[in-house]
Formats: C-alpha cells, structure tokens, sequence
C-alpha cells in the first residue's frame, strides 16, 4: 500500500478517537440528582413542574394547539410549488420546431389574498385552542402541587401515627408483663392475662399497619415527586403561616374563582374556540380571491407558451351537496355542548369554593380546639414525669400516649387547612400572582 492511502487511515482512526467521547457524552442523559436528605416542603414543591406523565401530557395538548395556530398561518401564507417534466413525443408534420425533446419546468407562487373570513376564523380557532392548552398546563400544576402537598402531609401524619400507638404498645406491654408478675405470685387470673395480652396483640398488629403506612406513603410521595423508587428517608415539619390567615368573604372568593380558576379558563377557550370554528364552517361556501406568479421554461419554443405569466384566480364553490350546512351543524352542536359543560364547571367551581370556605372555616374552630387539647396534654405530662420522678403512683405512659395523640391531631389539623388553603388559592388567585408566590 502507498504512503498516501496510509495516511488517509491513520487520520480517519484518529478523528474517530477524538469524536467518539462527543458522540457517548451525546448519547447520554445527565442522570437526575437524588432527592435532598432531609426533603423540605418547599423542595418538594420544585418538582411540581419537573418531568412527569401528567405534565407530559399537558404539554401535548399545548403543543398541539400551537401546531394548529402555525398550520392556520400557514394556509394563508405564500405558496410555491415546482413542476417538472420529462418528455419524449412525435411533433405535428406542420410544427416548425420538428424535435421530439419536450421537457419543461414551471415555477409557481401562490398567495390567498382575501377569503371572506375563513383563514381568519380557522386561526382563531386553533389560538382559542392552543389558550386552552395552556390554561390545562397551568391546571396540570395546581394539581400536581395539590398532589405532592397531600403525599407529603401523609408521610408526616404516617410517621406520627406510628410514633402513638408506639407509645400506647410500649403501655400495653409493660402493663402485660406486670399482670403476668402478679398471676405468678397468684393476685390474678388466666383470664385478666389472656384479656390484656388480646389488647397488647391489637396494638401490635396496628404497629406494624402504621409501619407499612410509613413505607406507602413514602412510596407514593415518590411518585407525585416523579422518583418512582426512591423513596424519601427523612422529612421536615414546614412553617404553614397560611394557617394563620382569615378567610375572605365568600361571595368575594366566588367572584375570584369564577374569573381566575384555570379550568373556567381552559373551557372557556375551547368555547372560543368553538365559535371560531363555527364562523369557518359557515364560511366554507365562500369565495376565495388569490394571486399566481407563473415562471416557466421549455425545451422546444412555441407561440402559445409563456415564460412570465401573472394573475388573479376567484374560486367560487357552486354547490357542496349540503357538506357546508352539515359542517356548521355539527360545530353548532360541539358550539353548544361546550357552552353547557362551561356552565356545568361553574356550578362545580362554586360547589367546591362554598365547600372550601366552609371546611376552612370549620378548621380554624378545630385548631383553637387542638390546640387547647394539646397544651392540656404537654401541661398533663410534665405533672405525671414530676410524680414519676418522685416514686409516685402516675399513669406516665398513659400520658405520653394522649401527649402523642394531641400532636397527631394538630398535625392533621394544620395539615388539612394548608391543604384547603391551597386549593381555595389555586381557584381564586390570578395565575401570574400564583407563579410569583411559588
């Protein structure tokens, strides 16, 4: 082999071990970073917009209309299209050009100039629409973030379940094995035993319920999150200053909900939309007006062939046999049913503001309430660790057990009315303050 094609390969092996640690690094995607340890609230909420099924599909449906919105420009845009042939044939005896090379190439543009409505129509049908995507991404997120707020409470409620009836089965036995202390010295029966072993094992066998509900609700937390499979270890109690709010009028919180509630805003886009496509269908018998630019070149050269050729084209449709009437019924029907699934919404969007406002309400009453239990309990429990201390007959873990029960109920509480918070907010606050609140 001559030096040359040497050199050529040598070369060729040496761009192909520069290039390949670009093309592996291409192919590769950046593996995501695991959760925090501890995992925040506000953390958790950062995933509200990650990668997820739901906001894919979201996405979609925007993409799509947005699509339709190009789709509908494009149909009123400049068209040119390029025509050629090849072509052989046998020229007339009195054809003064007697060669049997027929080829030709032609040029043209194409621009629809006026059509009475119908582009204009169609675009906003497919803006309307592409509207609609985006008010059902901006839904998408609310209940994403609806989600991960519930799964997040759920693991924190599920590990103080688990922490009281801990408690209360560390009562239970310690009182189990004093009975069976006693039946051997002969102060008690098999039967009171046996009676205090059936609650010792009722409170076990929730125990170990309340400690599979730790694994679940880690486990489903990791799905709204979008880590199936990684399960978060360790959480943090938030500050829920919301809590703390006064709840606004009602009929304030209607009148908010019905203008700014994202689903109110998709539907009334696709009813937008709707009309808009109700005024394209009754215009599909109407006359378009367009202007053609023909360039063109030929083989052989005869008089009857243009090379520059410019004009106007009025197409009028005749007769459809009734396609245009059939059109606009079935979007006057689809106009319809939209209408009536946008009242329908309002109607459901003033059912669950009323339900909110009065569940907030309701809490706010029960918070005062677990609040006062818990101060109770705190204030119980220093005195039985005091009698404790000094040998004093006390019921300690009794205390400890209600101390426990009194947080749990806190807890649940807080947790329910930032819940409701959250979902009263997402209905009556205008989606650009909610994106500068997040």
């Amino acid at each position: 082999m001559s030096p040359k094609p040497l050199r050529l390969v040598a070369a060729l092996l040496v761009g192909l071990v520069l290039i390949a640690p670009t093309l592996a690094a291409a192919d590769q995607t950046p593996a995501p970073q695991p959760l925090p340890q501890p995992l925040t609230l506000g953390q958790a909420l950062e995933f509200a917009g990650a990668e997820h099924p739901q906001l894919a599909a979201a996405e979609a449906r925007r993409a799509a209309g947005e699509a339709g919105v190009r789709q509908a420009e494009a149909d009123d845009g400049i068209h040119v299209s390029m025509t050629a042939r090849a072509r052989w044939i046998e020229p007339s005896e009195v054809a003064g050009d007697q060669s049997s090379a027929d080829h030709s190439a032609y040029l043209l543009l194409r621009k629809r100039l006026y059509d009475f409505g119908l582009t204009e129509a169609r675009v906003a049908a497919a803006e309307a629409e592409a509207g609609a995507g985006r008010w059902g991404g901006a839904r998408t997120l609310r209940e994403r973030r609806e989600a991960i707020m519930e799964a997040f409470f759920d693991v924190l409620l599920a590990d103080l379940q688990y922490a009281r009836d801990n408690e209360e089965m560390a009562v239970q036995y310690v009182a189990l094995d004093k009975l069976r202390d006693r039946r051997e010295q002969g102060q008690v029966s098999d039967l009171e035993v046996l009676e205090q072993d059936s609650r010792f094992q009722a409170i076990r066998r929730q125990v170990r319920a309340d400690d599979g509900d730790r694994r679940l609700t880690r486990a489903h937390l990791a799905l709204a999150l979008g880590r199936p499979g990684e399960l978060p270890a360790d959480l943090i109690r938030p500050e829920l200053p919301q809590v703390d709010r006064d709840p606004p009028e009602l009929e304030v919180a209607l009148a908010a909900a019905l203008e700014h509630a994202p689903a109110l805003a998709a539907l009334g886009a696709r009813v937008e939309a709707a009309e808009a496509r109700l005024r394209a269908a009754r215009a599909g018998n109407r006359p378009v007006l367009s202007a053609e630019v023909e360039a063109a070149g030929y083989s052989r050269e005869l008089g009857s062939r243009d090379p520059l050729r410019a004009g106007l084209v009025l197409e009028a449709p005749l007769y459809s046999g009734g396609r245009v009437d059939a059109d606009a019924a079935r979007a006057h029907a689809d106009l319809q049913g939209l209408r009536a699934e946008l009242e329908q919404a309002r109607y459901r969007i003033r059912e669950e503001v009323r339900g909110l406002w009065e569940e907030i309400a309701t809490l706010r009453v029960q918070r005062e309430e677990a609040q006062t239990l818990a101060d109770y309990r705190e204030l119980y429990l220093d005195r039985s660790r005091a009698l404790y201390e000094m040998e004093v007959k006390t019921d300690l873990g009794d205390a400890m057990t209600r101390d426990s029960e009194a947080r749990l109920l806190r807890a649940r509480t807080d947790f329910r009315l930032a819940l409701a918070w959250e979902r009263l907010d997402a209905l009556t606050t205008p989606a650009e303050e909610k994106n500068g609140q997040d």
